[in-house]
């Protein structure tokens, strides 16, 4: 496999399971508010040359060794070639979205502390299958444990990632990232300075003893805990997915902040 190749190959698979493991495998679930939609890139505001930084991304130990970067708005084909090349065209073809794959993965990056963005933005194709659940009386039901067997594909190549090889193909595919992101809406702001709050925000949500009670006062389930339910769709969905996956998730984001957060001198 090319070094280029290599590298589309990771940074895609990476962030498409992560997105994955934190979304579209859910299935009907308790009920979020959607995000607002991702602006078009023709409505916004031009993207600034020097953002203020405070998290900047580590230089890669090797540019000149670097393969050269498509431009964000041409990399879908690359993308999706590099992943049929590796792993085969039927695959693909069931698991990613192929459209915008990094204004996607930035977009619900961006929603993870708040609401989820709409689902025809999403990087990866939704997962089949319904949550597990156990009847609790006639109001109340609670989220059975072999629900997270629905997870367990994500998880297992979530702890096969090599957190360093990550970290370097992050960086060096940094410039489409930050490119989305202010064409998101952002302009002069940093997108590793909204990943590591992010991570952060990710690492913070509370382990929550089995069972977990859910309620269903309409067709959506929600918890039945109200300070659960109030909590951001990211962290719900660490919750949901039960305390030995989301433990896995943090530790892997947790190797991964280790590598990208590191601090800016001050002036």
């Amino acid at each position: 496999m090319t070094t280029t190749r290599w590298i589309v190959l990771a940074i895609v698979a990476v962030l498409t399971v992560a997105a994955a493991v934190f979304y579209y495998g859910q299935g009907p679930q308790p009920t979020e508010t959607a995000s607002a939609p991702p602006p078009k890139p023709s409505a916004l505001a031009p993207a600034s040359d020097q953002p203020e930084v405070h998290y900047p991304v580590p230089a890669t130990e090797a540019p000149e060794q670097a393969p050269p970067l498509p431009a964000l708005d041409e990399s879908d084909e690359a993308v999706r070639g590099s992943m049929e090349k590796s792993f085969g065209k039927a695959p693909v073809e069931a698991f990613l979205v192929p459209t915008e794959i990094i204004r996607h993965l930035v977009a619900t990056i961006d929603s993870l502390d708040r609401g989820p963005v709409p689902l025809h933005f999403r990087p990866v194709k939704h997962v089949p299958g319904l949550p597990v659940v156990n009847a609790k009386g006639d109001t109340i039901v609670t989220l059975s444990p072999d629900n997270a067997k629905r997870y367990e594909p994500y998880i297992s190549a979530l702890r096969a990632v090599d957190a360093k090889r990550f970290a370097d193909v992050y960086r060096h595919y940094y410039p489409l990232f930050q490119n989305a992101y202010e064409a998101l809406g952002y302009p002069g702001r940093y997108f590793n300075d909204r990943l590591i709050p992010i991570l952060d925000h990710l690492l913070a949500t509370p382990d929550i003893s089995e069972p977990t009670q859910l309620v269903q006062p309409k067709v959506l389930y929600q918890f039945a805990d109200p300070e659960v339910e109030k909590r951001s769709w990211g962290q719900k969905t660490l919750i949901r997915m039960g305390p030995v996956n989301a433990a896995a998730v943090k530790a892997k984001l947790r190797e991964i902040r280790a590598l990208i957060a590191l601090k800016a001198d001050k002036p």
